[in-house]
């Protein structure tokens, strides 16, 4: 029982992404997909309990062709995985961006947040210009699983007693698949998916949104 009481939440947050800028460099163009404001109070509640939260942010370029399928001209990525250390307390955060992976160690919650709310600058090539294109962006923010149940041990070993913990290598037998998802479904840690799509717009009319610091 007292995993439900751990995991009971209100409801599942709601967050409204954005591109922060567009640019045109050196026939590269650069976006920043972002999460602008403040990140729902609960969802911040549960990075402080120690929860495993990751954040995946896409941007992908299209060209658009009249009486023609559009084309898919480049696709980058960034995930980020944030996990507080009850005990230490402190942040991690492992940022991914193609082949590149960086942990970062943070003291503070508000530098914190800060770093997970933006893709950072993803690049494409483009070779002509001429043309009319759109992004489209996302952002999924994933709390745990079953498959990561080891991953929500740090969380669970801040929460229970010392008397407890030599339990928890037992904890997903125990607990079972069928049980676990069903504590997903009672506590609201739900998947939260975002898409925008820009207008149409031409190489020579960027930025398309001004560079916000």
């Amino acid at each position: 029982m007292c995993f439900f009481v751990f995991m009971l939440i209100q409801s599942a947050p709601a967050i409204t992404p954005g591109f922060r800028y567009v640019q045109y460099e050196k026939e590269t163009l650069f976006a920043d997909f972002s999460v602008p404001g403040s990140l729902p109070a609960q969802m911040i509640g549960y990075i402080e309990k120690g929860v495993p939260v990751s954040f995946e942010y896409v941007i992908e370029l299209w060209e658009y062709r009249t009486g023609w399928f559009d084309k898919l001209l480049g696709k980058a990525n960034t995930l980020l995985k944030v996990r507080f250390d009850p005990w230490e307390k402190v942040y991690s955060v492992i940022r991914t961006s193609g082949d590149l992976s960086v942990e970062h160690i943070l003291n503070g919650q508000r530098e914190t947040l800060d770093l997970l709310k933006s893709s950072g600058r993803l690049s494409f090539p483009v070779n002509d210009s001429s043309g009319l294109f759109y992004l489209v962006g996302s952002v999924k923010i994933k709390t745990m699983t079953f498959s990561n149940y080891r991953e929500v041990e740090s969380w669970l070993k801040g929460e229970i007693s010392e008397a407890g913990k030599p339990e928890l290598d037992k904890a997903p037998s125990a607990i079972g698949e069928f049980v676990f998802d069903m504590a997903l479904k009672v506590s609201g840690l739900k998947d939260i998916s975002r898409e925008i799509k820009t207008e149409r717009f031409r190489i020579n009319s960027l930025p398309l949104y001004p560079s916000q610091k």
